[in-house]
């Protein structure tokens, strides 16, 4: 292994370290903030690998998640497998409905791609995850309920074993998070980005643009699965309603606000989808100054919808690309100063 490498896997095994100390003493509440925290991340994760390397536009990354969830409480409440074994068939079934979705790709761009997406998170959140002709994916209108699920021979739950459940999703985060950053400059990755840069000159270079745009989708819709399959573990159960179109537009804007070329800011927006809600929820009431106030979640969506305006004439490159811009040009001044030499007369 390079040095970068190693170093990589140091910052990725700190970074896990900390992370998974700091819910300890959270209550319940925040403890399952912080494993839907994660949860949001890997949908984050799916649009960094499919916009931010490919350039792709999918409006339907939460309907990834949601196949990935339902699949997995499908196994678990019926079949009462390992959870491991839950989780792999709801990435399976994820990865598959991607390189289906990815089949329009092939000839469609831009706004016309987001429409096709659009429209296929429409059908899941209207039909698929609603209409009893589904019920055995769905479970009916109660959804899967996962009291309790074992992985590597440890107990999980909602309750009582949420870290668990939690360390397990955060290590998984940080391996995939990890892998995708050495993605970015392996083979792969460059031939990503030339598809990105121009699908023309990409295909004059001999880029396989079926292979890989059909990669690419499947491999994303396997990241935002991934996800989704810990949610019924996290939540205790599976509904259709964390998964609905209005998720997959809040994704598509905080990856753009945070900085959708970047992994670390798929973390960074999913603690800001998870934490500010339920802060607003608890805390956005009272009385200040002898008047009383209350603010609702409705202020979480326009906060959204401000901070993204903001945010693309100030930012262009996100929260998480200004402040690593910020930190190179800072090590590159200090650099050239400690270049310079004094001449002493």
């Amino acid at each position: 292994m390079t040095s970068r490498v190693i170093f990589r896997v140091l910052v990725a095994l700190v970074a896990f370290a900390v992370l998974a100390r700091i819910p300890v003493g959270f209550d319940v509440g925040f403890k399952f903030d912080a494993g839907l925290a994660v949860i949001w991340a890997f949908g984050l994760l799916s649009l960094v690998l499919l916009t931010g390397y490919v350039g792709q536009i999918s409006l339907c990354q939460a309907t990834f998640a949601g196949v990935g969830a339902y699949a997995a409480g499908m196994m678990s409440a019926t079949f009462h497998v390992d959870y491991i074994v839950a989780v792999a068939v709801g990435v399976a079934a994820a990865f598959a409905l991607g390189v289906l979705v990815g089949l329009p790709a092939l000839r469609l761009h831009g706004i016309t791609l987001a429409i096709v997406t659009l429209g296929i998170a429409l059908v899941f959140d209207r039909y698929v995850f609603q209409d009893h002709a589904f019920e055995w994916l769905t479970g009916g209108t109660g959804g899967w309920r996962v009291g309790q699920a074992s992985m590597f021979g440890l107990q999980m739950d909602s309750s009582q074993h949420l870290m668990g459940a939690y360390v397990v999703l955060l290590a998984l985060f940080c391996v995939v998070a990890l892998l995708m950053v050495n993605l970015h400059e392996s083979g792969a990755g460059r031939r990503f980005r030339a598809i990105r840069d121009s699908e023309l000159a990409a295909a004059t270079m001999g880029v396989d643009l079926t292979r890989y745009k059909l990669l690419a989708f499947g491999m994303s819709a396997a990241i935002a699965g991934m996800g989704g399959a810990f949610y019924p573990l996290v939540a205790g159960s599976v509904s259709p309603q964390p998964f609905w179109l209005f998720t997959s537009l809040q994704f598509a804007a905080i990856a753009v606000l945070m900085g959708v070329r970047y992994v670390p800011a798929a973390a960074l927006g999913g603690a800001f989808m998870a934490f500010v809600p339920d802060v607003l929820t608890r805390y956005g009431h009272g009385t200040l100054f002898g008047r009383q106030y209350e603010i609702s979640y409705d202020w979480f969506q326009i906060a959204v919808g401000v901070l993204l305006i903001v945010q693309l004439i100030t930012l262009p490159d996100g929260v998480w690309g200004d402040l690593r811009h910020r930190v190179l040009h800072a090590r590159s001044a200090v650099g050239g100063l400690d270049g310079r030499k004094v001449k002493v007369a």
